[in-house]
């Protein structure tokens, strides 16, 4: 980011809108996943699993899901807390948007379990049959309610994004009479 500016430039600003856009429009084409960002989805699920291997059956299969949408929603709040870069926190978030819209596919899938896996267990099958929360039936009311959150997060991305040439525009405060004298000891 350039000095003075809280989003870089007028195309790259523009960039980051039409990557959300992109993003979402893209899900919607290809049932909620985006060809390639997919693996990298997959990649970060199959994480989630490696950390909790040691922990219970239920906790190890909900990690996952929780990771893959967790880890892109670390990375926008590092973009937005600890580099004040808000276009960047706006597209993660709307790849963590898109990655929780995986979840949902994943979550309605589990009466049926029609999806390929890469395991031989169906995570969300498991979390919700007899063994976990006993709750099958729920399947389709939590897969539209992720698709909902998912909804919202892409919305806030965009937001943040739109929102970046903004704070660039912030009153900048009056110079006092002390920073002054500062200002011209130094030129």
């Amino acid at each position: 980011m350039g000095k003075g500016s809280a989003y870089g430039s007028p195309a790259r600003w523009l960039a980051g809108l039409a990557a959300i856009g992109a993003m979402w429009v893209v899900a919607s084409a290809h049932d909620d996943r985006i060809p390639g960002l997919t693996y990298v989805n997959l990649g970060l699920h199959e994480f989630g699993h490696m950390l909790t291997y040691a922990n219970s059956e239920l906790t190890n299969a909900l990690a996952g899901s929780i990771a893959q949408v967790a880890i892109p929603l670390l990375v926008a709040a590092y973009f937005f807390f600890r580099r004040g870069d808000w276009v960047a926190a706006g597209v993660c978030l709307a790849w963590a948007a898109t990655s929780a819209l995986e979840v949902a596919i994943y979550v309605a899938d589990a009466p049926t379990q029609k999806l390929d896996l890469i395991g031989d267990q169906h995570d969300w099958a498991f979390i919700l049959g007899p063994e976990g929360y006993n709750a099958m039936d729920k399947s389709q009311s939590l897969a539209h309610t992720i698709r909902d959150g998912a909804s919202v997060g892409a919305l806030v991305g965009l937001v943040v994004c739109l929102a970046a040439p903004l704070r660039g525009r912030r009153r900048q405060p009056e110079p006092t009479a002390a920073t002054s004298r500062a200002t011209a000891a130094s030129s």
